[in-house]
């Protein structure tokens, strides 16, 4: 099993503590239907289709990209609920997270800390800092992601991809070590991906998405994402999404993140989110097998759109 990057928010806005989980005694998700829009996520990931236009085109991303909202969000999480047998008890932690339009692409920085507290070991903390800069064309992809375990440094990624449009490209890696991994034809960034998911929500014309998604959490070959998408339904009673943006509505994602290979029929890990028509993620469950994490949205600030 291995980390990844939940694609949301306009960007990957959880980077996933899956090692420190797994190591513990966690199993990846079953084929028990995962707690997500009606529809159940494939069990395995379907052939990428193209969207009707032939592929992700710029300007496709580009003008759903022009209706987002620049935004700093601040998440709690918490445990959701576990299973009969699982070694942790209690979830602790928060993400803070920023989206920035900067012209001529987008840029996201987050901080993620979550302490996982089992019955039978000491509790064990990760924190993650993640920035990147997407082309708003969607051709190049830098990024900088630093993890830390209980205090100590575990991981660093740091690159720059690019992509030739739907034929796929190749990421460059300086760290961990410097290495070149190509990417395969479809592939598209995580905001990108997000944009994508939020246009075909819209048009209601293809309620399951799959592409692969390069986020640059590993260095290998981008695992394809398979999304159900519910139809709208109105928020609860947010009074923090409703003073900062005036939405009541959200469209219920599933998200089945699966690794690249041909003979893995189960995704290493589902996540349920409500994601509304301007990228923003009102809440999200992640499920890690033996235990479901609930990320709640419990600040949000708007940020300036730049004059470009």
């Amino acid at each position: 099993m291995r980390a990844r990057l939940v694609s949301m928010g306009l960007a990957s806005l959880a980077v996933l503590a899956l090692p420190v989980a797994m190591a513990v005694g966690a199993t990846p998700p079953s084929s028990a239907a995962p707690a997500a829009p009606p529809a159940a996520s494939p069990a395995a990931p379907p052939t990428v289709a193209p969207t009707s236009n032939g592929g992700p085109m710029a300007g496709t991303v580009m003008a759903v990209g022009a209706q987002m909202s620049p935004h700093r969000a601040a998440y709690r999480l918490t445990l959701a609920s576990s299973r009969e047998g699982s070694r942790v008890t209690g979830v602790v932690g928060a993400m803070n997270f920023a989206w920035n339009d900067v012209c001529r692409g987008w840029t996201t920085e987050q901080r993620f800390q979550i302490r996982f507290l089992y019955s039978e070991a000491d509790d064990q903390e990760m924190t993650t800092s993640y920035t990147t800069w997407e082309a708003k064309d969607g051709s190049v992809y830098r990024f900088n992601v630093r993890k830390q375990v209980t205090g100590q440094p575990d991981e660093e990624m740091k690159g720059v991809a690019t992509l030739n449009g739907e034929d796929g490209g190749v990421a460059h890696f300086e760290k961990p070590k410097p290495q070149d991994v190509e990417l395969a034809p479809g592939t598209v960034f995580p905001t990108a991906h997000t944009l994508l998911l939020i246009n075909q929500a819209r048009h209601g014309d293809t309620p399951v998405y799959v592409r692969p998604v390069f986020d640059g959490s590993e260095a290998e070959e981008a695992g394809p994402v398979s999304a159900v998408i519910g139809k709208a339904k109105p928020l609860a009673k947010d009074a923090i999404v409703v003073a900062a943006l005036h939405k009541d509505k959200a469209w219920p994602v599933h998200l089945a993140f699966f690794a690249n290979d041909d003979q893995q029929a189960l995704p290493d890990y589902d996540t349920a989110m409500m994601l509304m028509d301007n990228g923003i993620v009102q809440s999200m469950l992640i499920d890690y097998g033996d235990f479901k994490v609930r990320a709640e949205l419990v600040a949000l600030e708007p940020l300036p759109k730049p004059a470009c």
